[in-house]
């Protein structure tokens, strides 16, 4: 298992990213929208273009929506699907099946759903992911065949148990007809850990992956854009601005800071190009940090919107790593 995944919505309000990935967060699924239970009318949760500003260029990122059965579920998917194609994402779509306050019977809910899942897929061209809890989906939903093709997103609340509904096949934690889960939501709400992830609610959903890191990483074709060398996906910079290259370098190290200081690559990069001079508009390659180094780091400084430091490897090669290059960051501080 991996993670922790952590899934957010306006209820969170301001979120401290920074802090969630200093928490260790590994991915994120943001709350796109929903529909009003009473009217059928979609709406756009109100942090949605916010938090996926934040999130995209740092963690995979995945959205979900909250449905309703007794309306139309070709609508509510359609309304989702224009949500999503106006965002980057990384990880499955995900709908959000936990309350029938219409109470349509399961055949209705069978339908609408199927709908829902069709339609998204058709617009998307990927599945969906089903959240749901077993105490809501087999008397509410019944055990349609079909539910089986699509991952499921599981809801119970447990730090003790291995597996969300102990490997029992017979029990009622089980939502019927899956025999795995997929995401594991196993903490939520009342679990007081809301600031230590950098949210202003008191508590804050965390969930398992059933993935190995590698497995999961490569599900999210989180990395991806390099060549091979050596063995490793070497990410390849895309372009900046010439602009930047114009701009003086400016050292921007706090205040009484001592280097040098230790460093990583992110996960979900394997290697990264080691430059003889901070720019990516030449071929300048000098080695090649790679996941699992831990580098001395002894300046930093800004170019433009870029964050690049001089860096020691581990074999003693030094030079250049963009901390930061086109807002996307591929190195951490390790202390």
């Amino acid at each position: 298992m991996f993670g922790p995944m952590i899934d957010v919505s306006t209820w969170q309000r301001d979120i401290n990213v920074g802090k969630m990935l200093g928490a260790g967060a590994k991915a994120v699924y943001i709350k796109a929208g929903g529909t009003d239970r009473n009217n059928g009318a979609s709406y756009t949760d109100q942090r949605f273009r916010e938090n996926a500003e934040k999130f995209s260029q740092r963690i995979p990122c995945g959205y979900y929506y909250f449905f309703y059965p007794h309306f139309d579920g070709v609508q509510q998917a359609k309304y989702f699907c224009n949500l999503l194609k106006s965002v980057k994402w990384n990880l499955p779509p995900a709908v959000d099946v936990e309350d029938n306050p219409g109470h349509a019977n399961q055949a209705r809910f069978q339908t609408e759903l199927k709908e829902f899942l069709d339609t998204v897929e058709k617009e998307l061209g990927v599945k969906c992911v089903i959240y749901t809890r077993a105490t809501f989906w087999n008397p509410n939903v019944g055990a349609p065949a079909w539910a089986a093709n699509y991952k499921l997103w599981v809801a119970i609340y447990s730090d003790a148990l291995k597996h969300p509904w102990d490997n029992n096949p017979n029990s009622t934690f089980r939502p019927r007809p899956w025999n795995d889960w997929w995401l594991w939501q196993y903490s939520a709400d009342k679990n007081g850990r809301g600031p230590e992830f950098g949210v202003a609610t008191a508590g804050i959903d965390i969930n398992r992956v059933n993935m190995s890191e590698e497995e999961f990483y490569k599900f999210a074709k989180w990395g991806a854009g390099g060549v091979e060398e050596g063995g490793a996906v070497v990410i390849e910079l895309p372009p900046a601005e010439e602009a930047a290259e114009e701009v003086a370098e400016v050292v921007v190290e706090a205040p009484g800071t001592k280097y040098p200081r230790k460093g990583f690559l992110r996960q979900g990069y394997t290697a990264l190009r080691l430059r003889s001079r901070p720019t990516a508009h030449e071929d300048n390659t000098v080695g090649v940090i790679k996941q699992g180094y831990s580098f001395s780091i002894f300046k930093e400084i800004q170019l433009g919107d870029d964050l690049w430091w001089l860096i020691e490897l581990p074999d003693s090669t030094a030079g250049w790593g963009a901390r930061r290059y086109n807002a996307i960051t591929y190195l951490e501080y390790a202390d």
